[in-house]
């Protein structure tokens, strides 16, 4: 992953400026790993042993660590957002703006708490011989981590910059860029996300799962993802240069994703004749062949090209 070019040196924060908003998020995550800690492991303490059904569902379906990871994070959100404010009025930023952003960063945590306790079962148990319970838990982090950073890095609050559309105000484009590389990124890791689930619960044969699990299915789920990431982008961006170059990104990952999967479908196949054991290793090594196969080949290389997933420069920060 790489950031487009754009903005300019007046756009990069101090040294004490970097400092502060460092250490405000260090803090924020610190004072809401308290909070979470108290909120999943001892709920009475906040007052909150009057209403214990979630707390007695979440215990009984062995989904403890999950709620304290979506527990933190939705606590970790707005108290970044309440630390950073204060360094944010310092340089004039948009504060107004800012916390819609991050009201909508927070609902889509709320999103995909709801999502992910859906689609726990998909994924290996905790008990479960040779299995690693840190998966799902893992899915989870990748999934919010792009807004979390976001808020936790004081990216949300934006400082009015130098103007890169005739169509649009300074700070209407910063807020598209960040949008737009929100976006691409958490859609990339859900799209790597589905692609692992999809691929451990493959079972034609089930012992060809290893080509469509790992790196099969993070792959090719991660490139539809980006994928479907950019042709959002393109709808938010009000660039006419921006939308055209991600609506072509958008076309040339669905395609190499679309390539992917094939590849990983046939080698899936040789399940029907080999062992796990050989078909992980076959499939190791398909998808690094698809690629030097589609460099020789002209007409393979029209559905595989190599790309970088762009977004927009500072977006981020």
């Amino acid at each position: 992953m790489t950031a487009a070019t754009g903005g300019g040196a007046s756009g990069t924060p101090t040294r004490r400026g970097k400092t502060a908003r460092i250490s405000a998020g260090t803090t924020a995550g610190a004072a809401s790993l308290v909070l979470a800690l108290l909120l999943t492991a001892a709920p009475e303490r906040l007052g909150l042993s009057i209403v214990p059904e979630l707390f007695e569902r979440v215990r009984a379906e062995d989904r403890a660590s999950d709620a304290f990871i979506f527990a933190w994070a939705l606590i970790a959100i707005p108290v970044a957002g309440i630390l950073h404010t204060p360094l944010a009025l310092a340089r004039r930023a948009r504060i107004g703006a800012g916390w819609a952003l991050i009201a909508s960063y927070w609902l889509y945590v709320v999103l995909m708490a709801a999502v992910a306790w859906q689609v726990r079962d998909f994924f290996p148990a905790a008990d479960a011989p040779g299995k690693n319970g840190g998966l799902f838990g893992g899915a989870i982090l990748m999934v919010i981590g792009t807004p979390l950073f976001v808020v936790g890095s004081g990216g949300v609050f934006r400082e009015v910059r130098e103007v890169r559309s005739d169509n649009d105000s300074p700070l209407s484009t910063q807020i598209r860029d960040q949008l737009i590389a929100v976006t691409v990124l958490c859609c990339t890791f859900l799209g790597a996300v589905t692609g692992l689930i999809s691929g451990f619960n493959f079972s034609f044969p089930h012992d060809g799962f290893p080509a469509m699990f790992l790196p099969g299915g993070l792959l090719w789920g991660a490139l539809t993802g980006a994928a479907l990431g950019m042709r959002a982008g393109a709808l938010i961006t009000n660039s006419p240069d921006s939308c055209h170059r991600m609506t072509d990104d958008a076309k040339s990952f669905a395609c190499t994703a679309a390539a992917m999967l094939t590849c990983c479908l046939c080698v899936s196949q040789l399940g029907w004749l080999l062992p796990v054991w050989a078909v992980a290793v076959i499939g190791l090594g398909a998808p690094c062949v698809l690629f030097v196969v589609a460099g020789r080949y002209e007409r393979l290389g029209r559905w595989v090209q190599l790309r970088q997933i762009e977004v927009p420069k500072e977006a981020m920060y």
